[in-house]
C-alpha cells in the first residue's frame, strides 16, 4: 500500500466514508458505508491503491478509532484546526467541539469565493459555517447546524405511530394526494426554504452580502430551489482535507 509522496484522504462522516488519493484530481473516490467499516472491508475497498500516509477527517469517534487501527502501519494525521493555518480561529470560542468536517469545508471554500462566505454542507446534518475578513485574514466566526434533509424525513417516521418511511420519494406534486406524497412535498419544498432563511439571517447579522458554497449529497437538489445564487463543489470536504495535509487533490 505504500507509495512515496502519496496521501490517502479520508472523509469519515456519519453515513458514508469517502477515500481518495492525493494528486489524482478526484479521478476516483471510493465509498464505504460508515457502519460497514472493518479491516477486511477497508482493505478490499482500497485494493490496488498505494500511499505512504493518511489524513483522516472524522466526525464519528468509533469509526475514527477503527480507521486508526486499520492504518496503524502508516503515519495518520487527524485533522484539527491547527492544520488549517490559512484561517484564524481565535474569534470562535467553541473549538473543542468544532467538527473536523467543518474545518475542512471552510478551508476549501476560500478557494472559490471572496469573503464573507458561508460553506453549507447538506448531509446527514447540515452545517453552515461563516468566514469573514478580520485583520487581513480569513476568520472563522461560527455558524449553524440543522438536521439534514433525509434526517428530517426519517424523523417523522421514527417519532410517529403511522407516518411511513419516505425512502427515496422526494418528487411529486406540491399538494400531496396521499400521506407519503404530502410528507415528501413538505420536505422537498420546505427544506430549501429553511436554508434560504438561515442564509438570510446570517447575511442580516453580518450586515453585508455573503457568498455561498454548497456541498453534500443534497447540494444539487437544494441549490435548484434556493432564491440566491451559489457555487456547488461536490467534494469540498476532501479538497479541504488535501489542503490541510499539504497535498493536491
Amino acid at each position: 500500500m505504500k507509495s512515496e509522496g502519496t496521501c490517502l484522504l479520508v472523509d469519515n462522516s456519519n453515513t458514508r466514508t469517502k477515500f481518495a488519493l492525493s494528486g489524482t484530481s478526484g479521478a476516483e473516490i471510493r465509498v464505504l458505508a460508515t457502519a460497514d467499516i472493518s479491516e477486511d472491508n477497508v482493505q478490499q475497498l482500497l485494493e490496488g491503491w498505494a500511499f505512504e500516509r493518511v489524513c483522516l477527517c472524522s466526525v464519528v469517534p468509533f469509526a475514527a478509532d477503527a480507521l486508526r487501527r486499520i492504518f496503524a502501519a502508516f503515519p495518520v494525521m487527524n485533522l484539527t484546526h491547527v492544520h488549517a493555518t490559512d484561517i484564524d480561529f481565535s474569534l470562535y470560542p467553541g473549538l473543542a467541539t468544532l467538527g473536523a468536517d467543518r474545518i475542512a469545508n471552510v478551508l476549501a471554500a476560500c478557494q472559490y469565493a471572496p469573503l464573507p462566505l458561508v460553506a453549507v454542507d447538506l448531509g446527514t446534518a447540515s452545517t453552515l459555517d461563516v468566514l469573514c475578513q478580520s485583520q487581513g485574514r480569513a476568520s472563522f466566526i461560527g455558524g449553524m447546524i440543522a438536521p439534514g434533509m433525509a434526517s428530517v424525513a426519517s424523523s417523522m417516521h421514527a417519532h410517529t405511530a403511522q407516518l411511513p418511511d419516505l425512502g427515496n420519494l422526494f418528487h411529486g406534486p406540491v399538494i400531496g394526494r396521499n400521506t407519503r406524497e404530502a410528507m415528501a412535498a413538505a420536505v422537498r419544498v420546505g427544506y430549501p426554504g429553511m436554508i434560504d432563511s438561515l442564509l438570510d439571517a446570517i447575511e442580516k447579522e453580518l450586515g453585508e452580502e455573503i457568498h455561498v458554497i454548497l456541498t453534500g449529497g443534497d447540494a444539487s437538489s437544494v441549490a435548484a430551489a434556493l432564491r440566491r445564487k451559489c457555487i456547488i463543489v461536490p467534494h469540498l470536504t476532501l479538497q479541504g482535507i488535501a489542503l490541510a495535509a499539504g497535498v493536491t487533490f
